[in-house]
């Protein structure tokens, strides 16, 4: 297997070998301040670039986190998935931070890639494997002060940074949520069985051993939620650190004061919108089928920026009702002009199956934008007054879905009301309509 090793020689003009690098590490072993501020920092980020959200976000955040702690950072990752992380990394003048470009030759990665239902996922978790040979041929063991496993955020993945860290962080990890089996009925027969696998290999990745040694030597466990930590086996729980922050978003990173200046609402269309990857689990299925059952003089349009393996599902649903619904692809749109669709839009849609917020929605509010989500969908500290939040306690799929057309129908009554109370109003003062 070839590896692609490059480093940025910016981190310090003249730096000196890992090897002095870890004599140095060792002479400072039992400084008080290593805790707060270590000298070296290894991270594994998998998934590592800015301006991608999701996976991508948690590994950059991190970087960026421990780059301003600590004297070195090294940053393990993909070239592969992450191609232009060493120009970010300049970008941002992170001149502390070393990068190791890891990855497997074309035929391994083309293989692992191809396998129908899981390639990616045993990709990820074969390269950490990868990982571990790539630094055992150029590091000691306990050659840096901290390691850091941030590789999508899961439990499912182990790491081996405990072996050339004197310790290791899991920061963060989620995962682990469930739903009420009732709405299975949300997802296709194939997404069923996928579900079913899911909450089986839930369990199963405790029976994995080097996922049991990971949560074993980790010193510390970073949480993103009270259902991550439940999972964990009780040694591991003991280390577990619910981190409610772990997900968060800067406004420096959207183009607000320009998408503000140049965008314009309609008050006689409700504009909702979605943006994220296009899992049956991410429940935008319960928002089409809310539409099908709006009357027919409401007028609305619904976005749907995202690809993955249910858009065509979603395609052919919006094709056989005659839905107001409008795809379009991530990738020709720069996470920092999504501020232009989070302003052009009424309301965020966000009704995820599983019970676990994510960066889209927190990004819509930041944009100010009203949220619809279910009761259960893990967003209950980012909703606020004004926001559709849809109980489901009780309720049986029709009735949801009842529930979400009835309050979208709602929600464009009321604009529709403000929207004529505001040209009458301009049309008294002469304003031109």
């Amino acid at each position: 297997m070839n590896s692609n090793v490059s480093q940025l020689t910016t981190a310090r003009e003249g730096r000196a070998t890992v090897k002095a690098s870890a004599a140095t590490l060792s002479e400072n072993r039992f400084d008080p301040e290593l805790e707060k501020h270590p000298i070296a920092t290894a991270i594994s980020a998998f998934a590592c670039s800015e301006n991608r959200g999701s996976e991508h976000e948690l590994g950059w955040k991190c970087l960026k986190d421990y780059a301003a702690r600590s004297t070195e950072v090294y940053l393990f990752t993909s070239a592969t998935v992450n191609p232009y992380i060493e120009a970010q990394v300049q970008k941002h003048g992170l001149d502390n931070v070393v990068v190791h470009l890891v990855d497997f030759s074309k035929s391994v990665d083309f293989f692992l890639k191809t396998i129908p239902g899981m390639g990616y996922q045993l990709y990820a978790y074969v390269w950490e494997f990868r990982l571990f040979f790539h630094m055992r041929r150029r590091f000691r063991r306990n050659t840096f002060d901290l390691g850091i496993k941030s590789t999508y955020g899961s439990y499912r993945w182990p790491s081996f940074l405990w072996y050339f860290s004197k310790k290791l962080h899991l920061d963060p990890i989620t995962g682990g949520g469930g739903f009420p089996h009732r709405f299975r009925c949300f997802f296709s027969p194939l997404a069923r069985l996928k579900e079913s696998l899911r909450m089986f290999v839930q369990r199963l990745s405790f029976l994995d051993p080097f996922v049991l040694l990971t949560l074993y030597r980790a010193s510390q466990i970073h949480v993103g939620n009270a259902t991550t930590k439940a999972i964990m086996p009780e040694f591991a729980r003991k280390k577990c650190i619910v981190k409610k922050d772990f997900l968060c978003v800067d406004v420096n990173d959207f183009k607000l004061d320009e998408a503000r200046s140049q965008v314009l609402i309609d008050p006689d269309v409700l504009k909702l919108f979605y943006t994220g990857k296009l899992l049956e689990w991410k429940g935008v299925i319960i928002i089409l089928r809310a539409l099908s059952c709006l009357p027919e003089d409401v007028r609305y349009t619904f976005t749907i920026m995202g690809d993955g393996p249910a858009r065509r599902l979603y395609e052919d649903y919006v094709e056989e009702k005659g839905l107001n619904v409008v795809f379009v692809d991530p990738k020709t749109v720069p996470r920092c002009d999504l501020s232009f669709y989070f302003l052009a839009h009424d309301l965020f849609v966000f009704p995820t199956l599983h019970g676990e917020g994510g960066y889209a929605p927190m990004e819509a509010k930041l944009h100010g934008m009203r949220l619809l989500a279910l009761d259960f969908s893990g967003l209950n500290d980012v909703m606020t007054e004004g926001d559709i939040c849809i109980q489901t306690e009780g309720k049986s799929c029709e009735a949801v879905i009842q529930s979400i057309a009835e309050e979208i129908d709602a929600l464009y009554r009321v604009r529709k009301c403000l929207g004529v109370e505001d040209k009458v109003f301009a049309a008294k003062n002469g304003a031109a309509l």
